[in-house]
């Protein structure tokens, strides 16, 4: 919600993108599946939430961002993924589909690491971690957290190793804001000043 509020308050979602949005709603209908397959009533419950939520933040970006052709274009795109591998589990023999749609949400989770590589990229490139939301890392950071002990206490490698991974790229984008602070805000938790107040004391 306080990501929501800084695009309305900017008045624009410009510069921030959207991939972080899209990626997560891909893994989590994968694992939803997986949820319904295996009668998991703890993942069809967080993944359905989690849909919701998404589904919420796509909208306001997409209302709040004058340039709205990338976000469509990933959602086609997202969306034929989901059918596509969704038909080729339904290809698998009875005692072998669950584990198949267990290793393809891992994968998605996997690949969908892609999106936070390319945040770390971008951050670099433009010297700032402006668009990256502090509190949006923070939470995904507790997220994952929960999910990779989740998977190691109840034994499922699918949810751990995937979960595993991506707190790597989580705690790389984390130590970003270390060396390219925010220009106009001030990292919450890190208490990490904005460039342009350090450049205005200089």
């Amino acid at each position: 919600m306080f990501m929501v509020l800084d695009w309305r308050k900017r008045g624009s979602a410009d510069g921030f993108s959207s991939v972080n949005f899209v990626l997560p709603m891909l893994v989590q209908s994968f694992w939803l599946r997986h949820g319904f397959m295996t009668n998991d009533q703890t993942n069809i419950i967080i993944n359905s939430v989690n849909l919701v939520f998404f589904a919420f933040y796509i909208s306001a970006f997409a209302f709040y961002q004058p340039k709205r052709k990338y976000l469509i274009g990933q959602l086609i795109a997202a969306a034929l993924a989901v059918k596509v591998c969704f038909a080729y589990v339904d290809t698998h023999d009875a005692d072998k589909i669950n584990d198949a749609m267990g290793s393809m949400a891992a994968g998605a989770q996997i690949f969908s690491l892609v999106g936070g590589l390319y945040e770390i990229k971008r951050a670099i490139s433009m010297g700032t971690t402006e668009y990256i939301p502090a509190g949006f890392q923070f939470a995904i950071f507790t997220l994952i957290a929960q999910w990779l002990l989740f998977g190691i206490l109840h034994g499922n490698q699918f949810i751990a190793i995937s979960n595993a991974a991506g707190l790597v790229v989580n705690v790389a984008t984390l130590a970003l804001y270390f060396f390219y602070p925010p220009l106009t805000w001030t990292v919450p938790i890190f208490n990490i000043p904005p460039q342009q107040k350090t450049e205005k004391k200089e």
